[in-house]
């Protein structure tokens, strides 16, 4: 792991990041790479912004083989509305950028961005949906319901997912990586 310190957020490149990187430029035969990394930027720095405007200092950004994590424990000090708006940050910029790049009628990167801000709005793992989902369930549901509806939830919205990218012949070799990573996320939070 190389880690940097920018002031008191420390920045994490872990060896798993580079290693897929590596496969994903080999197997990007688009010519998209570049965009998709920089779609992924925009709404890890969508996330900073809106943290910033509340006041809030990341811990760290660690950048690993299955994505970036962006980790703030004091997001959960703060108020419904400020962690509602920090968790849906990402999600909204790739929504506003798929909107720009469809105006602009490039169709292949508004629907990398598209893509990206849905999948993370799936309620598994550490991806923006689950902390949402996780938010208005505890809102409406009993506390001893909110895991069982949260596994339901995770596990349904991966399977949709899968089905859908497979019935839209869109299932490639990342496809079944992306499978497996939503499979072992939605059994972990039995």
């Amino acid at each position: 792991m190389i880690e940097l310190k920018l002031k008191r957020t420390a920045l994490r490149w872990d060896f798993s990041f580079f290693a897929v990187m590596a496969v994903f430029f080999l197997w990007d035969s688009s010519g998209n790479g570049f965009a998709a990394l920089g779609i992924c930027a925009a709404h890890e720095l969508a996330h900073l912004l809106v943290m910033r405007l509340c006041g809030i200092t990341p811990e760290s950004l660690t950048f690993y083989g299955a994505g970036i994590r962006l980790s703030a424990p004091a997001v959960e000090r703060c108020g419904g509305a400020a962690r509602a708006a920090v968790y849906s940050a990402g999600c909204v910029m790739n929504l506003l950028l798929a909107w720009a790049f469809f105006a602009a009628g490039n169709m292949n990167i508004a629907a990398i961005s598209l893509a990206t801000g849905l999948f993370n709005l799936l309620p598994v793992g550490e991806f923006d949906g689950r902390r949402l989902l996780g938010m208005l369930f505890t809102a409406l549901l009993p506390a001893e319901h909110i895991d069982r509806a949260m596994f339901v939830a995770g596990v349904i919205s991966a399977a949709i997912c899968a089905l859908t990218v497979f019935l839209l012949r869109g299932a490639g070799p990342t496809f079944f990586i992306t499978a497996a990573y939503l499979v072992v996320m939605s059994v972990r939070e039995l």
